[in-house]
């Protein structure tokens, strides 16, 4: 799904190619899954989806906690089409329960 909703969105760049990195904060569910708690991945796009596409190319068995998440850039909830930047603080928020 990523990368056909990727290329239509990026039809100037090539599909498959890389256009940077950056970092992502992970906590609760998504820290445990990956065995970390911030890691850095290449995105095809500077967005809150291809960060979100990039994480589940990297952290599949992630990917049905991943869909769930909200992911948050520099200090607030983030839209799919969100344009970021290298330097963006980026965190993924696993939904929580409480009792």
């Amino acid at each position: 799904m990523c990368e056909k909703k990727q290329s239509l969105e990026n039809s100037n760049f090539k599909t498959g190619s890389i256009i940077g990195e950056v970092s992502v904060k992970l906590f609760a569910g998504m820290a445990e899954s990956a065995g970390t708690k911030e890691l850095r991945v290449s995105v095809k796009q500077y967005t809150v989806a291809g960060v979100r596409c990039a994480l589940e190319a990297r952290l599949p068995q992630a990917a049905s906690l991943l869909s769930r998440s909200a992911i948050a850039v520099d200090g607030r909830y983030g839209t799919e089409d969100e344009i970021l930047h290298s330097q963006s603080e980026i965190a993924v928020i696993p939904p929580v329960s409480g009792g």
